[in-house]
């Protein structure tokens, strides 16, 4: 995060189903920002008018006019006062889509926001990672500029075009249950167990868990990845976001997603690796890594 760019953006999910991430600061209290997200008065003034009865408990179903002659349904799917909130919401495809909201104080008045649209379709990926960036730097101006901001910015269609256009995706088949090779990602102690185990430098630490994070680093040779943890499915899907740290600096708007499905005994695992690359180099050279890792987790858990 950056004056520039005070945004992290993740993609992730599969050719048929897509989620958008995004997290940012704000210097205003927790109590100033959950406000501004669930009082119609002030959610008109970032993202859009809320149209008949006002909802106000989980079930409740609302409509949205967020301009341009369209309105959109919603419907509360969960609430958890005032650091979680959820809600389908109807994008012209035939099934909703999951928006879900997460807030965390940081500090005396500093509120950290996450954003994450989940079923999406591939298509609507761009629409709504670049609507979201204009949202949410409307809401700095309802509840205080972004820090380091003094002004809004987003960056926009493009950079979620990148993110959408060079996908990497390994495969591996292991002759191990999913419960054995899911429980080689499910703590920092078993990641431990293959994950760049031919260096003897590597520390790691993960709290497996939605909004988890972890940190992975090879100090002799200067190289780490860190992030945070978007989905946790145990036995079939994790998500996370990468930051990949070196001499060179540190990598931006990374995202991994790892599913597992089992077939008589064997696990299935598929790695899809997103960035926003402008040529098909960083997605080669992570190719690399993957392979010897998978590798790796293959011969801890056969």
């Amino acid at each position: 995060m950056n004056a520039e760019d005070p945004f992290v953006r993740a993609l992730t999910g599969d050719d048929e189903e897509q989620t958008v991430t995004l997290v940012r600061h704000y210097r205003a209290p927790l109590a100033a920002v959950w406000s501004a997200l669930t009082t119609p008065s002030r959610i008109a003034r970032w993202y859009g008018t809320i149209t008949g009865p006002e909802p106000r408990a989980v079930g409740d179903r609302f409509a949205v006019d967020i301009g341009g002659g369209m309105v959109r349904q919603a419907q509360i799917a969960a609430c958890d006062a005032p650091t979680a909130l959820s809600y389908t919401w109807w994008s012209g495809d035939h099934d909703p889509g999951l928006v879900q909201l997460r807030l965390e104080q940081v500090g005396d008045a500093e509120t950290r926001l996450s954003v994450q649209h989940d079923r999406l379709r591939p298509h609507r990926t761009v629409q709504y990672g670049a609507g979201w960036e204009k949202n949410l730097v409307a809401l700095a101006d309802v509840v205080g500029a972004p820090v380091g901001e003094s002004e809004g910015a987003a960056v926009g269609a493009r950079r979620w075009e990148m993110l959408r256009e060079r996908p990497l995706q390994v495969a591996l088949s292991i002759e191990a249950p999913v419960a054995r090779v899911w429980a080689a990602w499910s703590t920092g102690e078993a990641l431990a167990g293959w994950w760049w185990n031919h260096w003897d430098d590597v520390t790691i630490d993960a709290d497996v868990r939605p909004g988890g994070g972890y940190r992975i680093v090879a100090e002799r040779h200067g190289i780490a990845v860190s992030g945070e943890y978007l989905v946790v499915d145990p036995e079939h899907r994790i998500a996370f976001t990468w930051i990949w740290t070196d001499d060179d600096g540190a990598s931006s708007d990374e995202a991994v997603d790892v599913t597992f499905r089992e077939r008589a005994g064997v696990t299935d695992v598929v790695v899809r690796h997103t960035g926003p690359w402008d040529s098909d180099a960083p997605a080669d050279s992570y190719r690399q890594g993957w392979e010897f890792v998978l590798a790796e987790l293959s011969r801890k858990v056969v």
